[in-house]
Formats: C-alpha cells, structure tokens, sequence
C-alpha cells in the first residue's frame, strides 16, 4: 500500500503533453503564427511577406540544391552610372545554394570557375581549396509539420547584399578616382516588391544611402539621401546542363570560362561559348533546314513608343536569316509582351525602353547565363529614349571634340573590361547623337533636306533598326567586331546592290559611322539593313547542332566577309590593326577618313545656313560645329595606328588563306597616313574656318538645371582650346611610348625601310607644325598656329627631360637631335637681317628658343 500511495502521488507530478490544437506541434503552431495575415507569393520559392518580415519558406529537397542570383538596379538616379535596368554580373551569374547548419539557414556563394572530373584526386583538391563565401545567415524561426522552415530574410534584401554601395559611392564623388561618403541607411529602406514565377523568384527593395558629401547629382529630389532600387532575381538552373559548344579564338563570342585542374595534356582553361539552347524538332525539311523545338523569342514591352516598334521587330527577326547558314528556320522571332506578363518572368526575353536626365549607354544587351555551360537563359535588352530622341532630332551636348580621340586611345583598364563584356558607355551615346547631326547637316548640304525639317523617317528606322541587331546579337552571345568595315570596298560604299546583299558592313556588331556620300553623289544605305556575312558565319559556327562542322566551320576565318577584331584590337594605345576601329568605314579608313574630313570641311562655311531657321537662337551654330567637328577628329583617329601598325590575322596555321598573325602596314601606307594627319591636323591651312561663321557662335542663354550655359567656364566658344585639343591629342598619341617602342620592334621585324622611323616621325611632325619658321626668312605665326607650337615643345621637352615610363632611349635621343636643330631654326630666323615679324611672333619665337635651351641644359644634366 505505501508503494502504491508513492506511485500515485508521483503520477501527479508526471508532464502530461496533450494534443495541439488541430494535431499541430508547437513548432507547427508557431509556423502558423509567423505567417498569420501575411501575403504568400508562390512559385520558385516561397515567401510570405508581412509588414517589414519577409519569411522565407524551405523544404529539405530545396536545401544544397545550387541555383543563380542575379542584380540589376531597378531604379536609378538617372545619372552617374546608376540607370534603371543595367545588371550589376552581367554575364557572371553568382551560383548559389541554401544550407543548413546549426539551425540556421545560411545562403552561400559557390565558386564555379574552378574545376575537375567528379571522383578524381583533383576534384578533391579543389574542393579543398576553394571555398563558398557565405552571403547572409538567419535562425530558423519555426518549421511545420511538413518539414518547410521559414527564416525571415528581410535583411538579406534590405542590405548590401548586391555590393551597390561601391556604386553609389562613386556616384557621390567629389574627388576622380577616389569613392564618395556615403552609408546605407535600413531606416530608410524597404521591400517594394515580391515576386514568384515557376523557374524565378524577384525581390524588388527601395535603398536609401545617406550621402556625406556636400553635394550630389542633380537628378536626386534630396542630395542628403540617395535612393537605389535593386532587382534581385533567383532563378533555377536547367535540369539537364546544355551540352556547352568550346569557343574558338577566330571569332567573336562571350565566354563562360573555367579552369579545369583534371590531367588532361592539355591547358587548364575550358572556354564555352555563351548561346541559347536550340534544339531541331524532327529531321531536316528538302532546304536542308528543321524547326526550332523552342525558338528563341525577344518580346517588345509595351513602354516601346509605337512609332519605333516595327523597325525593332525587324531588327530582331532579321537575325533568322543568320540562324538559316546554322539550319534553323524561323528560329529567332519578335512578339509584343502581352500585358498579363510580367518581364521579371525569366521565361521572357524582352526589349525595354528606359529614360534617363544623364544618358549613360544608348543601348545595352545583357543576359542571364547559366556558368556551368554558358546557356543563355534569359535577356533584357534597354532602349534609351534620349539616344531615339537624338534620330529623329537636333542633338545637344558640349561633348569635346578632343575626346574623339582619346576615348579611343585612352581607356583605363576598368573601362576595357566593361566593353570586353559588351557594356555600352556614355561615349555611344555621344557618338550616336554627333553622328545624326552630322547626317542631318549632310542632307542639308546636298539639297535631301530643308532647315526645319526632322530627319528623313528611312534614315530614323534604319538606325534603330541597326541598334536593335546589334543589341540582339549581343543577346545571341556575340561580342563586338570592329573590323567588318573593311569587307565593303571604298568604291561600293554606295552600291545599294551591293550593300543590300552583304550589307555596308560585314557585321552588325561594328560601330558604325553613318554612311554618308561626298557632296553631289548619291547616298547609298545609310546603316546595314541586315545581318552580314560574318554575322551568319558566326551563328553557324555557335549554334550548329554538330560539333565536328563546327569545328570546320572555325577554320573559315580568311575568306571575304568573315573579318573580325574586338574591343580589345581597336581601343588603347597598344591597338596596331588599322583596320580594327570603332565608327570607320570600308576596306581602307585612310582614304575614307580623309574623304569624311573633307565633307565636313566643306560644311564648315555653311553651318550658320543649316543651323539657323528665323528666330532660332545663334548657339544652334556653336552646337552644330561642336558636333560635327567632333566627327571631323573622330574619321582621322585611324590614321595613328598605320605608324608603325601591322595587321593582325586570327587564322590558325593550316586554316585555307591562312597569313601571318603579323604583317606590316607597307611603307607607303604609313606614309600616306602620317601625312594625312599632318594636312588635316597640323598643317596652317588644316582648318578653314571662316571669320563670319566664328562670329555667329551663339552662347546657350538658359540658366536652369538641367543647362550649361557656358564651354568650360566660357560663355564664348573656346575656340583655341578645342581646335588645340584635337590637335594635342593627335600628337600625344603618335608620341606615345608604346608607339615609339613598337616602331623600334618593326624595324627589327620588318627592317627599316619598311616603317617610319622615330626620326623620320619626329622629323616630318616638327617641319609641319613649324612651318612658318622652318626655311628662310620665315613667316608671321597666327595665334592658333603658335598654340600648337608650344604643345609640340612642350611633348619634346618632355621626352628630353622627363620621359614617361616606357619610353625607348632612342626616342629620347632623337627628340634631344630635333630640340637642337629646330633651335638652330629659331636662332637663324631670330639673326639679323630679321624678317619683319610681328610682335606676337617675336615675343613667341625668342621664348621657345630659350626653353629650347633651358630644356637641353636641364635634359643634359639629367641624363649624366
């Protein structure tokens, strides 16, 4: 009985856990309790979105499962480099995964660019040596009866997950090259959007960063508070990895690059070309070609204006014709989104149409890639209106004409790399704007237009239709080739015939200047109306079903209208091929630039004519001379790289017309360019300016934001500045160390009498910017003139006194021997019985014979 008594009184004591309400757990319970009242968004993943809670909702399977993150700013500031719809990885999708650990969910960041075959000793060593960065980490809150755990991820959005910060503070800047202050600030920041697609999920967030500096860009409606939105879409890999096509140096695609550590004899790197999935649906029809399983398709989003969506139609459905050298029919085609879909939605291809105050790429092609194989899986193509607005109308903007030249030939590193990933600059923009002005003044010159009238609607389609391919293509996975100009014959330039069939250019992934005829003929198509030549070899060649035709199809890189050359063969000074240029024309860019030189030179008499309408105001003319002047720098940019240039050829040894990877731009030829640059740049009759149209320069009298109403602090037009700066940049690039060391390399490769020396180039440039004061008795120098001679002292002394880094020893010596003998010049011109110089030329000639002297005596010293 006391045993009995015991036992019941410690039943009393004894927890008794009973049944959850329903048969739900407590954990169960508490799931229910988190996501009570809250907004779920289904689709590839799951989130509940409640007040400023974002649940994320994981099962097991979800879990180490690796998928891809993507940012793009979805909403900018309209300048400074942060617009909406630009990706932030183009190309470079993070490869992600969830994980769990310590009851916590950690998203981590998977490296994929190191490799080698499962099961082998080297995949365990990369495994050991390359590790996952962990993005962000949350407990897990409560999970259900079914397993789904829910962890708030609010702050992994709400943050700086996507790294915008650095952006922003360059944006903020105050200091070149140095980032701006300015912090994220979470108080002022939100979720604006959650949406669930079934092979996506996007998280739209509104960031606020508190700016630190004392001021900010305009186009912010608070300096102290500089808001962002970031796009972030998780998107699923393909099931079944594309089968990934090798790329080949011969042609031009993206890459999706690994390094692969397994013993294979060859090199390490495993390089894919970036391309859709295409797939044939059944044999091939008695043409030889087959349908598409899912062709590739590109919608029109409805914020297209109208007048502009039937020329981008065509500009996308243009592509089929090249996708037909591949065996496909009707495999690229163009839709309107309908307005049910979402363009978030990754199964959605779209064209966008985008505003900005400061435009900041013209148009820009990125796409989503999955980095296992370099399978495109989805693309968002941005139209910007100001660049369409510049088509079709007067295009504004102080653009300095010495950049034509220097945005060619001075490029930072970082800059190269943006382009090498086909990102669009500023610079396109601009050039796109010159270039409609320019033809709009062509057209009045030769009687095609009328002051007052908007340009021709074939000109306006024919440029957008060309934007839209060549941003197509880069969607394709081609990048850019800036030598398919010269598949077209100077003489056939204005062959319709001939340019309807293979087009003006080879390629629509050039940049084109806008085609457009000497005074009194005939202009033929002014951009390509179709894809070229190259465009079908190169579409052949990635998307062919059969790998071993593919590989026969590399070996075709010689023949007409495959030329190619990128980013990289046309821009910095190391760029040799002069015949790889952004905005030229034909098979010889000498010639052509000298005949684009001379039309513009013939307009500049005329300009007031063209620009000024009754009651327009006289800054039109200063305007319409800025921008086609700029022109007039950009067609003689090539003519640099002939100085000591060789052509480059991309054929591998055996390849049918192969040539040497090098061959030297002839003798003559380097000629002809040197002193091409020397009539239309350094010459005293270069420009031909006359006194009654320099004084209809106009001043821009608005004073708003938005406005500059002055040129560098000038109300008047800095004349002597710009006319010099073009000629200083011009000079400074053929001076240029990597030039000079590459003239001495020619000469060992090619011999001597086959290039232009160093003596002879330093030789030839000083006669002419010299010219008045080279031979006996010499001649008044005007104020432009003497301007150039104290920019081409100040590039010798230099060379003699302090060289830049590279420069060869020679080149040294050789502007040492030049700084003597033009001193010998002045001393002889400045020795009675004197010319009757005036006394601006006086004063000018005695002061450059004295730095000649201080600087020979300083250079002297220096060197010993």
């Amino acid at each position: 009985m006391k045993y009995a008594a015991l036992s019941f009184l410690m039943l009393l004591f004894v927890p008794i856990t009973l049944p959850a309400q329903g048969g739900q757990s407590g954990q169960s319970q508490s799931f229910e309790r988190l996501i009570d009242g809250a907004e779920k968004i289904e689709g590839f993943l799951t989130f509940y979105k409640k007040d400023d809670k974002l649940y994320l909702a994981l099962t097991e399977d979800q879990l180490d499962r690796e998928f891809i993150l993507n940012y793009k700013i979805a909403r900018g500031i309209g300048a400074s480099g942060l617009y909406g719809g630009t990706m932030l990885n183009i190309f470079e999708a993070e490869l992600v995964a969830f994980r769990k650990k310590e009851n916590k969910i950690f998203f981590v960041n998977i490296p994929h660019r190191y490799t080698a075959e499962e099961g082998t000793p080297q995949a365990r060593a990369v495994d050991l040596t390359y590790g996952e960065s962990v993005l962000e980490t949350a407990n897990i809150e409560a999970t259900n009866d079914d397993g789904v755990m829910l962890v708030n991820a609010y702050n992994w959005f709400v943050g700086d997950l996507s790294n915008i910060s650095q952006r922003v503070q360059r944006a903020v800047s105050s200091r070149p090259g140095q980032p701006g202050r300015a912090q994220f600030d979470r108080s002022r920041s939100y979720v604006e959007m959650v949406e669930s697609f079934p092979k996506n999920t996007n998280i739209q967030t509104k960031l606020t960063f508190r700016n630190q500096e004392s001021s900010g860009p305009r186009t912010i409606a608070d300096s102290r508070f500089l808001p962002v939105s970031i796009f972030y879409s998780l998107a699923e890999l393909p099931e079944e990895p594309m089968t990934p096509r090798m790329a080949d140096d011969r042609l031009g695609y993206f890459m999706t690059v690994h390094k692969d550590f397994t013993d294979t004899g060859e090199e390490f790197f495993r390089r894919y070309i970036n391309r859709w999935r295409l797939e044939c649906d059944g044999p091939a029809g008695d043409d030889g070609l087959c349908d598409p399983k899912k062709p590739i398709t590109y919608y029109l989003e409805n914020t297209i204006p109208e007048r502009y969506r039937p020329a981008m139609k065509a500009g996308v459905e243009a592509w089929s014709e090249a996708f037909e050298d591949a065996g496909f029919r009707n495999a690229v085609r163009a839709k309107m989104l309908p307005d049910t879909v979402s363009a978030g939605d990754i199964r959605f291809a779209t064209l966008r149409w985008n505003v900005s105050d400061q435009p900041g790429y013209g148009a820009i092609g990125p796409s989503v890639v999955d980095p296992r194989t370099g399978e495109i899986l989805d693309s968002d193509q941005l139209y910007e209106a100001n660049m369409f607005l510049g088509f079709r109308n007067t295009y504004r903007n102080m653009v300095d004409p010495q950049t034509a030249i220097n945005e060619i030939y001075n490029v930072s590193d970082e800059e190269m790399e943006a382009m090498k990933m086909g990102i669009k600059t500023e610079s396109f923009y601009t050039e796109m704007g010159t270039q409609a002005n320019l033809m709009r003044t062509a057209l009045l010159a030769n009687g095609t237009m009328n002051p007052g009238d908007p340009m021709p609607e074939e000109y306006v389609d024919q440029a957008v239709k060309w934007v839209t391919m060549h941003e197509v293509g880069h969607t394709l996975g081609l990048r850019h080739n800036f030598r398919s100009s010269t598949d077209t014959p100077l003489n056939k330039l204005h062959d319709t015939e001939w340019t309807g069939e293979r087009g003006v250019y080879s390629s629509v992934m050039d940049y084109p200047s806008p085609n457009i005829a000497a005074n009194g003929e005939e202009t033929g198509h002014f951009y390509n109306t179709t894809v070229g030549s190259y465009d079908r070899w190169v579409i052949s060649y990635g998307y062919t079903p059969d790998d071993k035709k593919a590989k026969e199809i590399a070996r075709r890189s010689a023949e007409p209208g495959h030329a190619y050359g990128t980013d990289e063969d046309a821009r910095g000074a190391g760029a040799i091929d002069p015949d790889i240029n952004v905005f030229s024309l034909s098979e010889d860019p000498l010639a052509w630039g000298r005949e684009r030189a001379d039309l513009i030179r013939g307009m500049f008499p005329l300009l007031p004519n063209f620009a000024l309408e009754d009651n327009m105001p006289y800054y039109e003319v200063t305007d319409l001379f800025n921008s086609v002047f700029f022109q007039y720098a950009r067609a003689l940019a090539p003519s640099v790289k002939y100085i000591g240039g060789q052509y480059q050829h991309r054929a591998h040894a055996g390849d049918p017309g192969n040539r040497m990877p090098f061959e030297p731009v002839p003798y003559e030829k380097q000629q002809e360019a040197l002193q091409t640059i020397v009539d239309y740049t350094f010459s005293a009759n270069a420009f031909n300016l006359p006194q009654d149209v320099y004084q209809q320069f106009g001043a821009n009298r608005w004073s708003h934001w938005g406005q500059s109403n002055t040129w560098q602090g000038r109300i008047d037009y800095p004349l002597h500045r710009n006319l010099l700066g073009v000629q200083s940049s011009l000079m400074s690039q053929l001076l240029n160390p990597v030039r000079l060391e590459r003239i001495r390399d020619t000469e060992v490769k090619f011999g001597s009498e086959n290039t232009v020396t160093i003596p002879e180039l330093m030789g030839t440039l000083t006669e002419a910017v010299w010219s008045e004061a080279w031979t006996a008795p010499g001649t008044n120098t005007k104020s432009n003139r003497r301007d150039l001679q104290r920019a081409h002292l100040d590039a010798m002394i230099t060379l003699v006194t302090n060289a830049p880094s590279g420069t060869p020893a020679d080149a040294r010596a050789v502007a040492r021997y030049t700084l003597q003998d033009l001193h010998e010049r002045l001393e002889r011109r400045l020795t009675p019985p004197v010319y009757d110089f005036d006394t601006y030329t006086r004063a000018h000639l005695m002061e450059s014979k004295e730095r000649i002297e201080r600087a020979l005596r300083a250079g002297f010293t220096l060197e010993n």
